[in-house]
């Protein structure tokens, strides 16, 4: 028998999920808008100077209400890729107004990044910050840490025949490391470079390939030696060196080389 508690509690849930579903569905509308006319000034389509079109045409366009439309703007707006002015309308930015640090920004920005050099400019951001997060984690990293980054180089030994798992233990060393430097912003920083700029396709099971993580491994193991030493200025300067070869040698692999 269902009572008239039950009853009254089904629909305030009810009414609940219908609020909650009001609330949610501007959002996804306005990211709709984000998404299209973000690739676009991304994209080159629209370029800085720009004027979009006024939100009744936006609201035409789209099929959203003038709120979504506004919505939509203001996630453009505050990424740097449009201005939106009282009386002169919403103008498209330079580049150099762009978060380029946003993960969709990045996203997107990657996607255009056909001569890699948005790809060239993340890769030299997490090497400057890993080499300073690597000198710093040299006095910091406890037993038990030192312990887990060489079990997880062991590890990397045994994988060369399965590229995915070997990165996942590559991306952990490098966690531990970071971490262990107290750098709370330089771990947030590399860890967006890590998720949109770290992607490389899988290699293929080759001896060149194995050759290659075989390489990234040894790598590994001498940052782990001077961590262990506490060696800071040798553990950032070969976190560096182990950066910069292995971005390298990615620019090769893409063009073919």
């Amino acid at each position: 028998m269902i009572t008239v508690e039950t009853e009254t509690n089904r629909g305030i849930e009810a009414f609940a999920q219908r609020r909650e579903h009001q609330r949610q569905r501007p959002a996804r509308f306005a990211s709709v808008i984000f998404e299209v006319l973000g690739d676009q000034i991304i994209g080159g389509v629209l370029t800085a100077g720009d004027v979009l079109p006024t939100e009744p045409a936006l609201c035409e366009e789209f099929g959203f209400s003038r709120t979504v439309v506004r919505e939509g703007l203001k996630l453009l707006e505050g990424r740097g890729l449009v201005r939106v002015e009282q009386g002169r309308g919403t103008t498209v930015q330079p580049r150099s107004s762009w978060d380029l640090l946003d993960p969709d920004v990045l996203r997107m920005g990657l996607a255009y990044d056909h001569d890699m050099s948005l790809l060239d400019d993340l890769m030299t951001v997490r090497r400057v910050l890993e080499r300073e997060m690597a000198a710093t984690a040299a006095g910091q990293l406890s037993e038990v840490e030192l312990t887990e980054l060489a079990g997880l180089v062991e590890a990397m030994e045994l994988v060369y025949d399965d590229y995915d798992q070997f990165r996942t233990l590559d991306n952990a060393f490098h966690e531990i490391v970071m971490r262990a430097s107290g750098n709370e912003i330089g771990l947030t920083i590399v860890r967006v470079i890590h998720r949109h700029g770290g992607v490389t396709p899988p290699l293929a099971a080759t001896p060149a390939s194995k050759a290659a993580l075989k390489r990234t491994a040894l790598e590994h193991r001498a940052i782990l030696d001077a961590l262990a030493a506490g060696d800071g200025p040798l553990a950032g300067e070969l976190v560096s060196a182990h950066i910069e070869a292995r971005w390298a040698e990615r620019k090769r692999r893409s063009k073919g080389g």
